[in-house]
């Protein structure tokens, strides 16, 4: 098959949804089909990557994945690209109307030049690269389109008056990629059931994201018990609890007074009890591979947050995915019932317990203590684990297609 895969997030940006996309490109490319990627770039230009030919195309303003991380500085861009970025929301409310503009005409090109049969969008929170296939629709181009949508579809927040004027629109388009693509992709059953319900073919697969490295069956432990949270902290996940967890402990003489916190990547300041100065350790962000690093040979705890509160059901952290295949305990303080909390039970790769429950925490922690004081692993069901790689939820999709493109393809020819 001759795949075209329209993005804003691709390899080199290291952006959970580019890990994703690139998995999509890569291993549509090993199994044999012939693979085109148009993904926003810093500049206008072509490039090979495992074997995809890649169209990188330059927002005309500045880069929407630099914009949304960092709208609250002017440095490299100045003040008047932020403005213009500002005003192209507020009036489209699309982070990169223009950029999807110069994309769909280079799409268009591509679709006359390789006779595309599938073509597979991807967005969260933001509709860019969808818009380019309702746009090509609307062109009279045929294809089979996947919409990825990864999160469940949200609904622009209303900043300015002039958003209420056009909020409607957006509804109306977000509808119309969910009624006017083939299939729907999303990566938990909650999402799916809610994309099957308001998709007007209802046909909804689930692919969850996942790990792409070799599987840790050898642990190693670090000379002093050490605990590592990867990752930002936002007003409603924050360490709080962990740390007044860890304190109780250490003034209970459960835990050695050595022990360390790594807390690797936060960009918001954090309440750090005086008890615990010595003990956490505040580190820079690292590239997606030092962070499997870490977690591989630096750590012997992997510590995840995820507030109640937030009132969403069906969300992995990327970085439970990625945390499976380490062979480390995952203290997950999730929502023991969500998705999340069932995947860790059933692949026992560690411990969920919510992020309120103290008593719990602290239970978890001495949990995972005592394995490094014995230097044991958990029991990890590695036969449910693999099912996560990357390459086989790829799979999943490519054996949906291989089984209803050719029914699709049967039914057309009689």
């Amino acid at each position: 098959m001759n795949i075209l895969i329209i993005t804003n997030v691709f390899y080199p940006i290291t952006h959970i949804g580019a890990f994703r996309i690139n998995a999509f490109a890569k291993y549509f490319q090993l199994a044999g089909h012939n693979v085109t990627v148009i993904a926003e770039g810093a500049e206008d230009t072509t490039a090979q990557w495992e074997g995809c030919e890649i169209h990188y195309v330059k927002d005309p303003v500045i880069q929407q994945y630099t914009h949304s991380c960092y709208t609250n500085t002017t440095s490299n861009h100045g003040f008047f690209r932020h403005l213009i970025k500002a005003l192209e929301y507020r009036v489209t409310l699309n982070n990169s109307f223009l950029w999807c503009r110069k994309t769909t005409t280079i799409a268009r090109n591509v679709l006359l030049s390789k006779n595309i049969d599938i073509v597979l969008t991807t967005g969260g929170y933001d509709l860019p690269s969808h818009i380019n296939a309702l746009m090509l629709k609307r062109k009279g181009f045929k294809f089979y389109w996947i919409a990825d949508f990864r999160d469940e579809p949200h609904y622009s927040e209303i900043r300015w008056h002039i958003n209420k004027l056009c909020l409607h629109t957006w509804k109306k388009r977000t509808q119309q990629i969910l009624d006017q693509s083939n299939l729907l992709l999303s990566v938990s059953k909650p999402i799916v059931e809610q994309l099957r319900a308001n998709s007007a073919h209802g046909n909804v697969l689930e692919v969850c994201n996942g790990y792409d490295y070799p599987e840790v069956y050898d642990s190693s432990f670090q000379q002093r018990f050490t605990m590592t949270y990867l990752g930002r902290f936002y007003p409603e996940i924050h360490p709080d609890n962990w740390f007044r967890a860890v304190k109780e402990l250490l003034e209970e003489r459960q835990l050695p007074s050595d022990i360390i916190i790594k807390i690797i990547g936060n960009h918001e300041p954090i309440k750090i009890p005086d008890a615990l100065k010595n003990n956490v350790i505040e580190l820079p962000a690292v590239p997606h591979e030092r962070a499997i690093e870490i977690s591989i040979n630096e750590t012997d705890t992997l510590v995840m947050i995820y507030s109640a509160t937030a009132n969403r059901k069906g969300i992995y952290s990327g970085k439970l995915l990625d945390y499976l295949a380490t062979n480390k305990p995952i203290i997950a303080m999730y929502d023991p019932d969500d998705v999340a909390g069932e995947l860790i039970k059933e692949t026992c790769a560690g411990y969920i317990v919510r992020h309120d429950d103290i008593p719990a925490i602290k239970d978890t922690i001495m949990k995972s203590f005592n394995l490094w004081k014995n230097k044991e692993t958990l029991n990890r069901n590695w036969n449910k684990i693999i099912e996560y790689r990357r390459s086989k939820q790829v799979e999943i999709l490519l054996n949906y297609l291989e089984t209803h493109l050719t029914d699709k393809n049967h039914e057309q020819s009689h």
